[in-house]
């Protein structure tokens, strides 16, 4: 415990959905940590942005503009971090989505855009950064925002619920398979979060107060605390959790 430290220097971290929410709170996070960081989005001026804003808090850090839907892009994105920085050490898959319909009014458009984003991405991500972490011999760290939907039901949110509990799955089987190269896995579970994806939601007050009497510490989690367990996870000091599904939603599940 002499050595707890969440100094991440000479550590390159790829960010996925690091534009913006949990994700720009994460890259964000590293950056003070000093770490290389490699900000990936779909506009590359909103990379840029938030590279520039690592810069100025200590770290290193390159804006690569990418679709997480599209697999070339997503092997360009662990590519260009390698002709970059060298390596990568940690992959934080946090590009997502939600759409909120009732199942019945789903499509074949709805499940393409939530699957291919939130679990396609993550499969193909992960096994470009692992194939990267196994061949330098360092192994590394990969970290999935997933969300406590994976583990229950919520009406209106089936296909972000269905891609967050194959994320949950999905990572207890890399850790299974990656572990002996030295590759821990694992995925963070928040609760309510207010991110862009939900922001419209609760600036209705009434729904607000709704979710929060539903929360066993009666108030919302945020971006920054999500990032905290992000770095645990990602430090040296998180050596015996692997292929485990951290929930952090104030005691709502529990209930």
């Amino acid at each position: 415990m002499d050595n707890l430290s969440f100094d991440f220097s000479g550590k390159t971290v790829v960010v996925t959905g690091g534009t913006k929410g949990i994700g720009r709170a994460i890259a964000l996070a590293f950056g003070r940590g000093h770490a290389n960081v490699t900000v990936a989005g779909r506009h590359q001026e909103e990379c840029d942005a938030v590279a520039s804003e690592i810069r100025a808090l200590g770290g290193d850090a390159v804006g690569i503009r990418t679709d997480v839907r599209h697999l070339p892009e997503v092997n360009a994105l662990i590519d260009g971090t390698v002709a970059q920085f060298g390596g990568v050490d940690i992959l934080i898959n946090c590009a997502g989505v939600a759409i909120t319909k009732k199942i019945l009014d789903l499509d074949e458009n709805d499940y393409d855009m939530v699957m291919e984003t939130n679990l396609r991405s993550v499969l193909f991500a992960s096994k470009a950064a692992a194939a990267q972490m196994k061949n330098s011999g360092k192994g590394g760290k990969i970290i999935q925002i997933a969300s406590v939907g994976g583990l229950k039901g919520t009406s209106g949110l089936s296909l972000y619920g269905a891609s967050k509990a194959a994320v949950i799955n999905l990572t207890k089987t890399m850790a299974l398979e990656w572990s002996r190269y030295g590759i821990q896995t694992n995925a963070v579970c928040p609760g309510y979060v207010v991110t862009e994806i939900n922001k419209a939601q609760f600036e209705d007050e009434k729904f607000r107060e709704r979710v929060v009497k539903t929360i066993p510490q009666r108030r919302l989690g945020t971006v920054d605390e999500v990032a905290a367990i992000v770095l645990f996870l990602a430090s040296d000091v998180s050596g015996m959790i692997n292929g485990e599904a951290i929930v952090a939603d104030m005691g709502a599940i529990c209930g």
